[in-house]
This record gives C-alpha cells, sequence and structure tokens, in this order.
C-alpha cells in the first residue's frame, strides 16, 4: 500500500510539473516603417538643385530611426560636412509614384514633415516612396516661408515642387539603402 501511495504521489507530482504552463509568450512584431535605417546620396543621385550654389552639395547621408529622429550628413564640394538633426512624421497616402523614370516606380508615396532642430529651425515638407532599397525624396522649405515656394504633394507625384506657379523636378533625391 504504501509504495501504491509513493508512486500515485509520485504520479500526480510528476504530473503537475509536467503541466506546468508555459510562462514565455511572444510578443506581436510590429512592422518597421521602411524608412528607418541608413540612406546614401551621392554622385548623380544627388537632386539637381542641391547641387548648384549655395549648397554645392555631393554627398547625403541620412539616417532615419524608429522613434522618429533624423541626423543628416550633408558633403559639400569643398568636403565640408553640415549635420542637420530633428524629428519626421510621415503618413501613407493611397497615391502611387507614376513618374516613369523612377527608382520607384509603382510604389505607394509617403507624406513627410521634417521638423529640423539643429543647425537652424527649419520645417520641410515633401514625399518619399521606397522600392526595395532605392528611395525617391523630394522635400522642399515650409517654414520659414519661402516665398513663392510650395512643397510637392503625392497627389501629383515627384517633380511637383513649384515655385511660383512652375513645376521643378530640381529637387527629386535618389537614396540607396546601406
Amino acid at each position: 500500500m504504501k509504495k501504491s501511495l509513493l508512486l500515485l504521489f509520485f504520479s500526480f507530482s510528476v504530473l503537475f510539473t509536467s503541466c506546468k504552463k508555459d510562462d514565455t509568450t511572444t510578443a506581436p512584431v510590429t512592422p518597421t516603417d521602411p524608412i528607418v535605417g541608413v540612406w546614401v546620396s551621392d554622385g548623380a543621385n544627388v537632386a539637381y538643385g542641391l547641387k548648384l550654389a549655395p549648397f554645392k552639395v555631393k554627398k547625403i547621408v541620412a539616417t532615419f530611426n524608429e522613434n522618429k529622429s533624423y541626423t543628416v550628413v550633408q558633403t559639400d564640394s569643398a568636403n565640408v560636412n553640415t549635420t542637420f538633426t530633428g524629428t519626421y512624421t510621415n503618413t501613407e497616402t493611397s497615391h502611387s509614384d507614376t513618374l516613369s523614370t523612377s527608382i520607384t516606380k509603382g510604389v505607394k508615396i509617403y507624406n513627410i514633415v521634417a521638423n529640423q532642430a539643429t543647425p537652424a529651425t527649419v520645417t520641410a515638407t515633401g514625399i518619399y516612396a521606397i522600392s526595395s532599397t532605392n528611395m525617391s525624396y523630394e522635400v522642399i522649405q515650409t517654414s520659414p516661408v519661402l516665398t513663392g515656394v510650395n512643397p510637392p504633394t503625392a497627389g501629383v507625384g515627384f517633380g511637383s515642387t513649384t515655385i511660383y506657379g512652375v513645376k521643378y523636378a530640381i529637387y527629386v533625391q535618389k537614396y540607396v539603402k546601406q
């Protein structure tokens, strides 16, 4: 009888320990915003409007973080680096890139507002689209206001920055994700 009780007790203890609830849980995976990462624009990928004076940009390295902050290091033709920092907000639109020569043709366009904190307080507004490791990106300063200048819109697409009502496609950047 003692052996039977001992065996029964042992069986119950094994049963209860082996049926213990698993304490590990898997958190739902939050998709990473496609703009998060390090992006480089250099050479022919730098927007023509940024290559001209007074900017004379030859390379841009833009880092967008998950916490909605960014750092941009811009190198000019004299190899002088200028670092811009700030925060951004972005929203998905229902529009797709229709520009026939675009590296992001056919993909969804996002709106972006970059609130630069350094070296000066500036707000830039625009659009971007990402296809794999390629990004088309077009923004223009909107605050302080540049008289006659209007930012690009997702509805019109890339190259829709206007200056006194005339479209200028010279501010479309091409980036490659690193």
